[in-house]
């Protein structure tokens, strides 16, 4: 009796290899979407892990809100020591030095450097990029530097927005107190002779709907938070509505997202004024501290 040799056939082994294509072909894009969501999940965390930390800054310092950085003047020409490295400094949230894993560097940034002439411009990936800090201003080139005498002796690497107010580079008429989540503490003075000083945490009316980080780069221009305005700072790096969405942490320490086309502008002097204030209404994130008191400012101002 002969033993008869069992082997595929090459029809067979081309079914095979065609099954295996098909499955692969399926399986690849829901794997990178896993991915995406996993990489969107740890830049939640850690938004989540900065707001922490900032509430505990908020306890050692008689209620303030951490500043954006501190500077000497509002031309920015001396080092900004920036938010980051003063909760990496203090031990509240801590970081190496220019490194990608990094609770302040959200997985899905893209490898660039946002803000180094100034502004985004209309790119629409420099704020999906990351910012050095500690930082000095030299002409309209942001550059990292050390500040040893204060301590801040490592570049961190930033891929976050912080909500501040933030007029750097020019001098304003006029200050008002405690308008966003934070501020560019010891600018000035402005016109009237005011300087910015530290946010209190009691002049948040909604804080848990009050925005205090963001994906994105540097600080400031609210009003250019929507997708395609130039110089827009939000990075929108994850899936949502309306091109895109962002991780957001709030005053009251929670972290959550928000899709591109509900992410709230601030006020241009009046421009779109309703549509502004209806997007920082009750119930929606806001940029604003008390986004009823800054509507009267601005409507007042604008003879609206």
């Amino acid at each position: 009796m002969h033993r008869r040799n069992s082997a595929f056939t090459l029809i067979e082994l081309l079914i095979v290899i065609a099954v295996i294509a098909l499955l692969i072909g399926i399986l690849l894009p829901a794997l990178g979407a896993a991915r995406k969501t996993a990489r969107a999940a740890v830049c939640l965390n850690s938004q989540r892990q900065s707001a922490v930390g900032m509430h505990t800054y908020a306890g050692d310092h008689k209620e303030i809100a951490i500043p954006s950085y501190n500077m000497s003047d509002f031309t920015g020409a001396s080092a900004c020591d920036g938010w980051a490295p003063i909760l990496d400094r203090g031990g509240y949230v801590q970081a190496g030095e220019q490194t990608k894993a990094s609770p302040f560097y959200c997985p899905e940034t893209i490898d660039l450097e946002g803000l180094a002439t100034g502004q985004t411009g209309k790119d629409p990936l420099l704020p999906k990029g990351w910012m050095d800090w500690p930082n000095m201003r030299t002409g309209s080139r942001n550059s990292p530097v050390l500040i040893p005498e204060r301590n801040f002796n490592k570049i961190i690497r930033v891929s976050y927005w912080i909500n501040a107010d933030n007029p750097i580079g020019s001098q304003v008429s006029t200050i008002d107190p405690d308008t966003f989540f934070t501020g560019s503490v010891g600018y000035g003075p402005a016109v009237d002779g005011r300087f910015i000083k530290p946010t209190r945490f009691a002049a948040f009316r909604f804080p848990s709907s009050l925005i205090a980080t963001a994906d994105g780069v540097y600080a400031g221009r609210q009003r250019d938070n929507k997708v395609g305005t130039e110089n827009s700072r939000i990075g929108y790096r994850h899936a949502g509505a309306g091109g895109g969405a962002a991780n957001v942490a709030f005053a009251d320490g929670h972290a959550s997202v928000i899709a591109a086309r509900d992410f709230p502008r601030g006020f241009n002097n009046g421009t779109n004024f309703a549509a502004v204030r209806e997007e920082n209404s009750y119930g929606k994130p806001t940029v604003y501290a008390d986004p009823d008191a800054t509507a009267e400012i601005v409507k007042k101002r604008a003879g609206l």
